[in-house]
């Protein structure tokens, strides 16, 4: 019988964030003006050019020029009742057991910070998140699932890593988790968001594509590639995070679609790199100080972020890999 080996951060956060609803309160400190509205975006529209939505239309209409900037924004958090929420927390940890049908499984869930954090020096890993918020019953829900559920806390690892290392290349297991890191790794994944997917294996060195919307998804090695190459707002990496060149996602998936097989690939990843990076230079990280960079060094930074533990103590240098292949 299939066992599920559970990703139990995705539970936690997905159930404790569908129970509350948020909104915004907005005002004009200077002014007294106010709004509300659903979130940011609703207001001011996107993120960078905050030129849109509520605010735009309210300065058209009463020849204002107000600026989202200048705007204090407040949070409205409103959960519902706790019961409600772990029911949910409840019935999404079980569908994946129904999904896959059975009733075997290993659990794992996060606590504390991971050993990324310490290694990255470019950029915070996930220091984009910490002014994101924490939904109201997070803790209760964590504390309910830890005591039905029992699963493993993970501490210093990730609990994707965890799980990477209890699945690897086991085919009586499969990964359950919305992490796209996993797509990267010899392991199978059910995926709770796109159950139409079944169960997909991400093993050997696979394959990038564009999914309807457009956007650069894959499997296998070809997708730890990808994303090593690209950027990751959610995790906070990018190949061009201590570079003036423009590079993104669409520029990862150019250079790497046609490629057939890893030598390729990582040519491809060493070449860009290289372009990102043609000289060495100095460059002031998150934390403040000042040190020495250059393509090799970013793209190994990178490639830590990306790639996933196989098992404690797993250590693999990107450059090593692309020396191993003749490409360095």
């Amino acid at each position: 019988m299939t066992v599920a080996v559970i990703d139990i951060d995705y539970v936690k956060y997905s159930a404790a964030s569908v129970g509350e609803k948020r909104s915004i309160r907005a005002y004009h400190p200077i002014s007294g003006d106010e709004w509300l509205a659903s979130n940011r975006t609703e207001l001011y529209g996107h993120w960078q050019k905050k030129d849109k939505g509520i605010l735009a239309e309210h300065n058209r209409k009463n020849g204002t020029d107000y600026k989202a900037d200048e705007l204090v924004i407040l949070d409205i958090q409103t959960p519902e009742k706790i019961a409600n929420v772990l029911h949910t927390a409840k019935s999404m940890f079980e569908s994946l057991l129904w999904n896959l049908k059975t009733n075997r499984y290993t659990a794992y869930i996060g606590k504390g910070e991971s050993w990324r954090v310490g290694r990255s020096t470019i950029l915070e890993y996930k220091g984009n998140r910490k002014e994101m918020l924490k939904p109201l019953l997070l803790d209760d829900v964590t504390e309910y699932l830890i005591k039905k559920y029992k699963p493993e806390i993970v501490e210093h690892f990730e609990a994707d890593d965890k799980v990477v290392m209890d699945a690897y290349r086991d085919k009586s297991k499969v990964v359950c988790g919305v992490d796209k890191d996993y797509l990267g790794t010899d392991v199978l994944l059910f995926n709770p968001n796109k159950p139409e997917q079944g169960v997909v294996d991400c093993s050997g060195y696979g394959s990038l594509w564009l999914d309807n919307k457009g956007a650069v998804t894959g499997k296998g090695r070809s997708f730890l590639y990808y994303q090593t190459l690209s950027q990751d707002d959610s995790d906070n990496y990018a190949a061009n995070s201590a570079s003036d060149v423009k590079w993104g996602s669409n520029s990862a998936y150019k250079a790497l679609k046609d490629c057939i097989n890893d030598k390729q690939a990582l040519q491809a990843i060493a070449d860009s790199y290289k372009l990102l990076y043609p000289e060495t230079k100095m460059f002031k990280g998150w934390r403040g100080d000042e040190f020495e960079i250059d393509w090799k060094y970013v793209f190994n930074e990178n490639w830590d972020m990306a790639r996933m533990l196989r098992w404690e103590g797993d250590v693999v240098v990107g450059t090593d890999v692309l020396r191993s292949l003749n490409v360095l």
